[in-house]
């Protein structure tokens, strides 16, 4: 049971991101239209073969409102799964996340493209790139006057499990705005 919690831990990471909302009727400066924000995660257990390890992201982003319901921007990734036991290991994975969403007041439509870099033959160096392309809807609760409690549920529309780094097509995702 444990190595299933921390199967399940490994892909619902809680971030925190910044999405700005603004005013129809206002004028759009550009100090108005970009926002800035990023994410955090943290999780940890045992993998399918019994190995411990701590996992961390650090996940900054920039957006630019190009309508007050339409936005792009980019993310940067790095994450680390540190091993610790049996095995002493630190797997460092790095990568950038151009994005776009759509806001239909509290729900959105959100589309990213994803390039990660990983480790593939630990020890060789050798490493390389893989990616996907997630799409999906969200979910914004308002928490007082301008922070948001945001639920979003993203599926990779080109997942192979024949060629993909990732062990699942489905993304999940909490996080806060402010």
């Amino acid at each position: 049971m444990k190595k299933v919690a921390g199967v399940i831990l490994l892909f619902v990471s809680i971030s925190s991101w910044a999405q700005r909302d603004i005013d129809d009727n206002a004028g759009l400066t550009l100090k108005d239209r970009i926002y800035t924000g990023g994410g955090l995660a943290f999780n940890g257990g045992s993998d399918a073969f019994g190995n411990r390890y701590i996992y961390f992201a650090v996940n900054p982003i920039v957006g630019y409102m190009v309508t007050p319901k339409f936005s792009v921007g980019t993310g940067v990734t790095w994450q680390r799964f540190a091993y610790t036991q049996p095995i002493k290991l630190n797997i460092d994975q790095y990568g950038v996340s151009p994005f776009m969403r759509y806001n239909f007041d509290q729900l959105f439509a959100y589309g990213e493209y994803n390039l990660i870099n990983t480790p593939v033959f630990l020890g060789t160096g050798e490493r390389r790139n893989f990616d996907r392309l997630l799409l999906g809807l969200g979910y914004a609760q308002p928490i007082g006057s301008r922070s948001k409690i945001n639920l979003m549920a993203l599926y990779d529309v080109i997942y192979d499990s024949q060629e993909r780094a990732f062990a699942s097509p489905w993304v999940f995702r909490v996080f806060f705005t402010l």
